[in-house]
Order: structure tokens, then sequence, then C-alpha cells
């Protein structure tokens, strides 16, 4: 070879290096965005964490609520014996009355903290869905713009997880597709 020869090997091999390394830097940004993805991820399952504790407390209140009904329960049933024995008709009406107000707000109660508890179970399972399929878009097209360099471990275990995650949502029974694709409906409706 000569010097000519030499140089132009030389700035060849140069510019591929150059390509590399801005190939290997996109790759790091890509890198970079995906694991910001995941720590968004991650916020919102602590967020979901909080709503279900708060709705744990609600259940918890409406089993005080229903505990007091049923001992407001008891104390009616005697006093309308009671009653009953003293022929106080009117009495044992109010003391009814009572009670079915009481059991009433009982049941109103433990309906709102069931519907708010599904709501949120059905908010988390749709979130987790997009999550996943964020994540297998995300690794699909950093392979296809990186086709000759390898994905790392970590990433290619991320992939991995996130086809089984997909396997199981086509496992899915109806009932879970019914409520995922309400809960899509949901989001697609404009807030009033």
């Amino acid at each position: 070879m000569n010097q000519d020869e030499q140089g132009d090997f030389f700035n060849t091999l140069n510019d591929k290096v150059d390509a590399h390394g801005a190939l290997v830097d996109r790759f790091h940004a890509e890198l970079q965005n995906f694991s910001k993805q995941i720590a968004g991820c991650d916020k919102l399952v602590r967020m979901a964490h909080i709503s279900l504790n708060q709705i744990d407390a609600r259940i918890a209140e409406a089993a005080r609520i229903e505990a007091g009904a049923a001992a407001e329960r008891e104390a009616v049933a005697r006093e309308a014996a009671r009653a009953a024995t003293e022929a106080a008709e009117a009495a044992v009406t109010g003391l009814l009355g009572q009670l079915h107000a009481a059991t009433r707000e009982a049941e109103l109660v433990c309906q709102a903290v069931h519907r708010s508890r599904g709501q949120t179970g059905l908010w988390i399972a749709a979130y987790v869905v997009t999550t996943l399929l964020m994540c297998l878009l995300t690794a699909y097209t950093t392979h296809k713009l990186q086709p000759d360099t390898p994905l790392p471990p970590e990433v290619a275990g991320y992939a991995e997880q996130g086809r089984q995650h997909e396997a199981l949502l086509h496992k899915a029974s109806d009932k879970e597709r019914k409520l995922i694709a309400e809960i899509q409906a949901r989001r697609a409706k404009p807030a009033k």
C-alpha cells in the first residue's frame, strides 16, 4: 500500500468509527428515554398503591358503619320487642324507620366504595396494558433502528417481559377483555 492508499484507508476507517459512535450515542439517548418512561411507570404504580390504600381505608370505614348499623339493628330489635309488649306501635314504626335509613346509608357507602375500587382497578389494568404496549413498541423501534447492534441484556429482559404480558393479554377471558374495552371507551369520551 502506498501512502495515499493508507490515508484513504484510515480516513474510511475513521468515518466508520464516527458513524458507529453516532449510532451508539443515539442508542444511549433512546435507552435514557426508555428509562424515563419506566420511571414514570413506577411513579404511576406508586400513585395507584396510594389510591388502593385510600380505598382500603374507605372499606374499613364502611365496615365500621355496617357494624354500627348491625349494633343499632340489634338495639332497635330489642326496643321493638319491648315496645310491642307495651303496645306502643308508633314507637316501633319510628325505630324501624331509623333502622332502614341507617341500613340504606351503609349500603350506599358500600356501593360507592366498591364502584370506586372497581374503577381504580380497571384504570390500573388499562394503564399497565398501555405501558407494556408502549414498552414493546419502544423496544421494537430500537431494534429496527439498530438491527446490527445487539440489545443489552437489560433491554432484552424488558422486551421478553413485555412479550410475556402480551401473551397473558391474549389469554384474557371475555369478561377481562370487556372490562378493558369499557376502560378504553371511557378514556375516549370527552370530559364533561
